[in-house]
């Protein structure tokens, strides 16, 4: 077989796998359609569950007493995250570090 009849054998058989698989192809970029605006609503529901946690944290009675003073907690942690550190701290009897 020469290179040139290999070569015509081959462009057909990539001519026939594209056809066949044009279908997948065309589901698959509608899936991805799909799939942008509900990324965004993902994103989106976490940004305002972290926001909120984090607002609720500060408004807490341990960030007005001083409980919690570590700058990294106070910038970073939602009032979820901050209850089950001091939570952890207690049951292992040390000092919480937040």
């Amino acid at each position: 077989m020469t290179l040139n009849t290999a070569r015509k054998i081959e462009t057909a058989f990539v001519w026939v796998l594209n056809i066949l698989l044009l279908p997948i192809v065309i589901l698959a970029l509608l899936l991805l359609l799909i799939k942008k605006p509900l990324e965004w609503v993902f994103v989106g529901r976490d940004r305002l569950a972290f926001k909120v946690g984090h607002k609720l944290m500060h408004m807490s009675d341990a960030v007005k007493d001083g409980s919690i003073k570590n700058d990294y907690c106070l910038r970073q942690y939602t009032a979820r995250k901050a209850w089950e550190h001091l939570k952890d701290a207690e049951k292992s009897g040390k000092e919480a570090i937040i």
